[in-house]
C-alpha cells in the first residue's frame, strides 16, 4: 500500500503527542484548521484525554492509544495515515517499531531525532524495503538537522544556477540565537554517550550515514576543532556540538544525489563566539567535559542535576529566535579562483522546541499535501532519506511562504 493512496483517513498522525515536543507539534497542527485531517497517538489514554482538555482539541482530532513497542498496533494506525510524525525519544530505545510499521504500510514518516547511530541502523534495516514500498522515511526534521541541510542545498544550487560551478565547501555558522533545552534532548544525548564501542565508532565516522553502495566519499575527516576569525562574517567562530549530527545528514544528502553538490564537497559547522579568548575557553572546557562524560559515574551524577524528560529550561516559544549563516565556496575551475557566496536562514521562535515542532510539521505536511509536486520535481518516492534529498526546494519554498523561517541568499 502506498502512502499516496486516496483512502487514507488522516494526512498526519502524531506519535508522542503528550510529550514535551509532541505538545508543540500539536499546537502547530491546530493552527492548520480543518484543511488538514490529523490524529494524535500515545500509550496512555488518560494523558491523551488530558492533552485534549489542555489544548482544547477539536472533536475532529482522533485519539489512538498504542504502545511504542506494539508493531501490529502501530501498523493499524499508520495504514490510515499519509504521514507519521514521531517525537518518541530516545529513538534508540523507542523509535524503531514505528519506522518498521511505516515501511510495512507504505506510510511516509518524519521525526525529530538527532541520534545518528540509530539513523544508521534504520538505513541498514529498512532503506531497500522503504524504496520498494514507496515509504519516505525522513529523520532529523528538527533543528538537528533540517535548516542546515536545506541551507546547504540552497547555497549549492545558487552556485550551479548563477555561477555555473559546483561546490567545494559549505561552512554553516550558528549566529545570534535565543533558545532553550529540554530534559528529553538531554536524555537522548546521554543515551548516545553511554553507548557501546560500536556506537562510539559509528559516531566518530564523519560519513556514518553514507550509503553502502553510494558514490565516493568526500575529503572530510572530522568536524571543526579550532577557533578562527571569519572574514566573511567578521566574527570569531568556534566548534558547534550540533555538527556531530548535522554534518552527517548534509553529507548523506549529497551522496543520495550522487555527489550532485560536488565530487570533493566538504561541509563544516561552527558557531559565533564573543571573541577568541572566550572561544578557546569554551573549546577546552568542552573537551574536558566530554572526557569526564565518557565515565558512567560522572555522567549519571550530572544527568541527575539537569532537567528531567518532560521539563525544559531557557527560552521556549515565540520569544526565541535563531540566525544561521552559510559560507559557500565554489570549486576552482579553468584557472579561476574559488568564488564565495553567502546564504542565511532566519527563525522567529526558539529553534529547539517550538521551532523544531514547526519544522517537523511543515516537513510532514509537505509530504502529505505536496506529493504530486514532489514527484514531478523528481524527488525519490521511497527510502531512508534526508530533508534535502526528499523534499529539497519544495520544502524551502514552503517555509519561505510562512512567517516562521526564511531561507535567502545575501
Amino acid at each position: 500500500m502506498s502512502s499516496r493512496a486516496s483512502d487514507r483517513t488522516w494526512d498526519v498522525v502524531v506519535f508522542g503527542a503528550t510529550g514535551f515536543t509532541g505538545k508543540w507539534v500539536v499546537r502547530h497542527l491546530q493552527k492548520e484548521g480543518k484543511e488538514v485531517q490529523w490524529a494524535v497517538a500515545g500509550r496512555s489514554a488518560d494523558k491523551l484525554a488530558q492533552l485534549r482538555e489542555e489544548l482544547q482539541l477539536s472533536e475532529d482530532v482522533h485519539e489512538c492509544v498504542v504502545d511504542a513497542s506494539d508493531l501490529e498496533g502501530l501498523k493499524r494506525i499508520t495504514e490510515r495515515a499519509k504521514v507519521a510524525i514521531s517525537t518518541v525519544g530516545p529513538f534508540m530505545k523507542h523509535g524503531t517499531p514505528l519506522v518498521e510499521a511505516c515501511v510495512e504500510t507504505g506510510t511516509d514518516y518524519c521525526d525529530t531525532t538527532g541520534e545518528t547511530p540509530w539513523v544508521r541502523d534504520i538505513i541498514d534495516k529498512y532503506h531497500e524495503k522503504a524504496v520498494e514500498n514507496k515509504a519516505r522515511i525522513v529523520s532529523c526534521c528538527s533543528f538537528l538537522s533540517l535548516p542546515f541541510d536545506l541551507g546547504t542545498l540552497m547555497v549549492v544550487d545558487h552556485m550551479k544556477k548563477h555561477l555555473h560551478r559546483k561546490c567545494r565547501s559549505v561552512l554553516a555558522v550558528i549566529g545570534d540565537t535565543k533558545a532553550g533545552v529540554s530534559g528529553g534532548t538531554i536524555d537522548s544525548a546521554f543515551g548516545m554517550l553511554s553507548g557501546d564501542a560500536k556506537t562510539a565508532a559509528s559516531m566518530a565516522d564523519p560519513y556514518e550515514l553514507h550509503p553502502k553502495s553510494g558514490p565516493p566519499k568526500g575529503p572530510d575527516r572530522g568536524n571543526l576543532d579550532t577557533i578562527f576569525f571569519s572574514k566573511e562574517l567578521k566574527c570569531t567562530v568556534g566548534p558547534s556540538l550540533g555538527a556531530l549530527v548535522n554534518s552527517k545528514i548534509v553529507r548523506r544528502s549529497n551522496a543520495l544525489q550522487q555527489n550532485a553538490y560536488g565530487d570533493h564537497f566538504s561541509y563544516d559547522e561552527g558557531e559565533m563566539k564573543r571573541n577568541r579568548v572566550m572561544g578557546w575557553i569554551g573549546l577546552w572546557t568542552g573537551k574536558v567535559a566530554m572526557a569526564f562524560l565518557s565515565m558512567g559515574w560522572f555522567r549519571n551524577m550530572v544527568q541527575k542535576a539537569l532537567p528531567a524528560p518532560g521539563t525544559a529550561v531557557g527560552t521556549i516559544g515565540e520569544q526565541g529566535y535563531c540566525n544561521l549563516h552559510f559560507i559557500g565556496k565554489t570549486e576552482p575551475e579553468n584557472g579561476e579562483a574559488s568564488a564565495t557566496v553567502l546564504g542565511k536562514a532566519e527563525m522567529k521562535m526558539d529553534p529547539a522546541y517550538a521551532g523544531t515542532a514547526k519544522m517537523v510539521v511543515e516537513a510532514a505536511l509537505c509530504l502529505a499535501l505536496q506529493d504530486e509536486e514532489l514527484r514531478n520535481a523528481g524527488y525519490p518516492e521511497g527510502g531512508v532519506l534526508t530533508p534535502a534529498a526528499s523534499m529539497g526546494h519544495v520544502l524551502i519554498d514552503r517555509f519561505n511562504t510562512r512567517d516562521f523561517m526564511k531561507f535567502f541568499m545575501e
